[in-house]
This record gives structure tokens, C-alpha cells and sequence, in this order.
């Protein structure tokens, strides 16, 4: 795609971004600038949903349609680029560029990356690590029998998952026979679901950008924990890790191999995680060909010099992007906190100014006014900064400990993150 000159009096390009169910989590402006492009957020859901609380940002069009219409909403703008960063956008946008004839950006078989058996099998045929897995083919069936073959292929906790779906939706740890047979009960008769092995171990992700084959590291990090338990209370969160460590060059090393195994034709992002076992096995637990969302993208900026959301809608759009600096001498945490029904925000921790990290914190609606509702909601958002990436590590873990909010009815009572139930 040709990017506009400031000043220059040629009509600026359009730019069109898809999206469903995955929010925005940076403003489009960064990958196009308004003086250079003209960007159009093509929705099937409700606008209010395009962008992240976080994220201050405005489009000059957000346009919502049922899908039966996009690829007129496209063709109305002759040349216009379609991008998307939304898992549940991303077969829609390669069929979008083929029908209008733009060139493919998306791995050529994009399903490798997207359903979850696919993925393993293909991994598990080039030698890569991946759980014990089963797939429910053609259905779930509620009957001892499976129940079962369950426990015999993958053993016990056992891992449920849908197999397209993102961003943990349906994910359930299943501990004994009984929670078997009760989801298989629940789930009798569905079509699309899986069950993996439960890989104990440290949790992680790696991160890189594919252009036609060539794969650039850009970061490696670790999680807190499980991304699981958001909505019982449990804080979710990581911290980046020395491009030169061991542990860093492993993971990178491993992200090649499942690119390699899954496509590396295509110019996109790519995002694994995966589980370090006590024998320092690297276990790869899923992948996908777009950007990484919570704030992992933003810590590759502080640390690679690359946003990554960023990058990828760059990429698609056949933009350049920056090369990653490796290290930039700087590491990066990042925090989601819970706020419980009937709690509020009850102000920065006192232990903030004197943690060796510089500390960045957004409240979210839920948790400045209060969470008036049944549901555990995202309360505030942290992102710390610091050039020593071990007392990084140990202030995420401080900070995740710290108290942030108080119950709604009694301004004085503080209740910490440790005391939500799920920790």
C-alpha cells in the first residue's frame, strides 16, 4: 500500500478495519495516520464495543453492518486495504483482500492457527510439544464411556476448550470424574469442543513478526498464572524477559518451530504461549496469527521498540514496521485487577513510590464508580517500566498483593487483591 505524503493533495487511502468481538486495544491512528489514510472500523456489533475502555481513540467512520454487506462497504472505495486484529475477523478479512484483489497477508492456511486440533496435530507431526489432547468428533456425548476415555487420554485436571474460540472463552479446568461427567451432561450434543491434558508448569508467551517466511523475534514474557479465574476474582498479569536469557532464546527458538510447522507465508504477528515443565520441557498450549491482547503488545513497545497490535495491522496493510531492538534496555509488567461486585476504587497503593518500577495505572469505569453489578469486572490496568527485570518481576508481584479497592459501603474498609476468592 502506498502511504500519502503529508501535505500531498492526492486523495488519502482508505483503510478499512474489521471487527466483531475483539475489541481495539491501541488507536488505528498509530498504524495510520489521519493525515496520511483515511480509516474506516467496519462492525457487526454494537460501535460502543470497537475500542477498549483504555484506549483513547476516534475514527472518522465506524460503520455497523452484517457481514452480507462488507464486501459492498469495501468495494465502495476502490483499492481500500481491509485489516483486522480480531481472531473472529480473520478469515473474513484473507476471503475480503482475495475477493478485491488485494494481496494476501494471512498464513495461507489460517485454520492451522485458528482450530485448536488442527493446530496440535500439525505441531505434533513436526516434532513440536503439545498436550495429550482429544477432540470431541463429531459431538459431545453425556455417557461414562467418553467420560472415561477422558481421563485415560488426557488424564486428570483435564482442559476443555472450544476449538475456534479466543481470549479463553469456554475454557474450563475440569478436576475429577464427576466435573467430566457433569460438563459432558451440560454439553451433550455440541459440536466444536476439545479436551487437553493439564500441562503443570510456568506459563509464557513469545511473540514475533512474519514477513514471507522470515520470523523476527520481538519479545518473550511470562504470566502470572492461568489467564483463567478473571471472573472469580483472580488478578492476571506478566512480566517481559532478557532478550538474552536462556529461557528467552528457548521460547523464540520454539515460535520459530511452530511457525515453520503452522506457515510462515503471509505478513502478520504471531503469538504463542506456552508451559515450562519442572524438567524444563517447553510445552506449546495454542497460537495465533494476529496480535496478543491484555497489554502483552505494549510491553513489546517498551521493550522491542514494536507495538505489536500495531505492527500487525501495519503488516497486513503492506506498511513497514519497525525492526525490534532486541532489548531496549528497558523491561516491562502488566497488571489486570478485578474489582468485585460492590467494591470501588480505593486509590494507588501506598507501596507505589517506593518500588524501584515506574508505575502507569487506568481505572476503569467499573472500578472508579463502583461495581454495581453481579459480575466481577476489570477495575484498573497497570503497566510498570524498569531496567532491572528481576525487581520488575518482583514489583508485579508486590503490586498484585497491594490493596486497590475498597467495599462500595464502607469508604475505610480496603479490601485487598490477595482476599478475592479464586487467589
Amino acid at each position: 500500500m502506498r502511504e500519502a505524503s503529508a501535505g500531498s493533495s492526492d486523495a488519502r487511502p482508505r483503510v478499512v478495519v474489521l471487527h466483531s468481538r475483539q475489541p481495539l486495544t491501541t488507536n488505528p491512528a498509530e498504524a495510520f495516520p489521519p493525515d496520511r489514510f483515511e480509516v474506516v472500523v467496519l462492525t457487526d456489533a454494537d460501535p460502543a464495543t470497537v475500542f477498549r475502555e483504555d484506549v483513547e481513540a476516534s475514527v472518522e467512520q465506524v460503520v455497523h453492518a452484517g457481514r452480507d454487506e462488507w464486501e459492498s462497504i469495501v468495494r465502495s472505495a476502490p483499492g481500500a486495504e481491509v485489516v483486522s486484529n480480531d481472531e473472529y475477523c480473520l478469515v473474513e478479512c484473507a476471503r475480503l483482500r482475495a475477493a478485491t484483489g488485494l494481496p494476501a497477508r494471512h498464513p495461507a492456511h489460517l485454520d492451522g492457527y485458528r482450530d485448536k486440533v488442527l493446530m496440535k496435530r500439525r505441531l505434533e507431526a513436526a516434532g513440536v510439544p503439545v498436550p495429550r489432547y482429544l477432540a470431541f468428533e463429531p459431538a459431545v456425548t453425556s455417557s461414562r464411556a467418553l467420560a472415561d476415555c477422558v481421563v485415560a487420554t488426557v488424564g486428570l485436571p483435564a482442559v476443555v476448550k472450544p476449538r475456534r474460540e479466543a481470549n479463553s472463552r469456554g475454557v474450563e479446568v475440569l478436576s475429577d470424574l464427576e466435573a467430566v461427567l457433569g460438563w459432558l451432561a451440560r454439553h451433550d450434543g455440541e459440536t466444536g469442543w476439545q479436551v487437553d491434558e493439564f500441562v503443570d508448569g510456568d506459563l509464557g508467551h513469545v511473540n514475533a513478526l512474519v514477513r514471507q517466511g522470515d520470523v523476527r523475534p520481538v519479545q518473550a514474557g511470562r504470566y502470572l498464572g492461568p489467564l483463567l479465574g478473571f471472573e472469580r476474582g483472580r488478578v492476571l498479569g506478566g512480566w517481559t524477559l532478557p532478550a538474552d536469557s536462556p529461557q528467552a532464546v528457548a521460547a523464540h527458538e520454539l515460535n520459530e518451530r511452530v511457525v515453520r510447522a503452522l506457515g510462515a507465508d503471509g505478513d502478520f504477528v504471531v503469538h504463542t504461549e506456552f508451559a515450562t515443565t519442572p524438567d524444563g520441557r517447553l510445552v506449546v498450549l495454542e497460537t495465533a496469527a494476529r496480535a496478543p491482547g491484555a497489554a502483552v503488545s505494549e510491553l513489546a513497545r517498551v521493550h522491542a521498540g514494536v507495538q505489536l497490535e500495531v505492527a500487525h495491522l501495519r503488516l497486513q496493510a503492506g506498511l513497514p514496521v519497525p525492526e525490534p531492538a532486541g532489548t531496549a534496555g528497558r523491561h516491562a509488567g502488566w497488571l489486570w485487577l478485578p474489582v468485585l461486585p460492590g467494591q470501588r476504587w480505593g486509590g494507588v497503593p501506598e507501596v507505589v513510590p517506593d518500588l524501584g518500577s515506574d508505575v502507569e495505572v487506568h481505572v476503569f469505569r467499573a472500578g472508579r464508580d463502583g461495581n454495581t453489578g453481579p459480575d466481577v469486572r476489570l477495575g484498573t490496568a497497570v503497566l510498570l517500566t524498569g531496567t532491572d527485570p528481576g525487581a520488575l518481576a518482583r514489583d508485579v508481584d508486590v503490586l498484585r498483593r497491594a490493596p486497590w479497592f475498597r467495599t462500595a459501603d464502607a469508604p475505610g474498609g480496603l479490601l485487598s487483591a490477595r482476599a478475592a476468592p479464586g487467589l
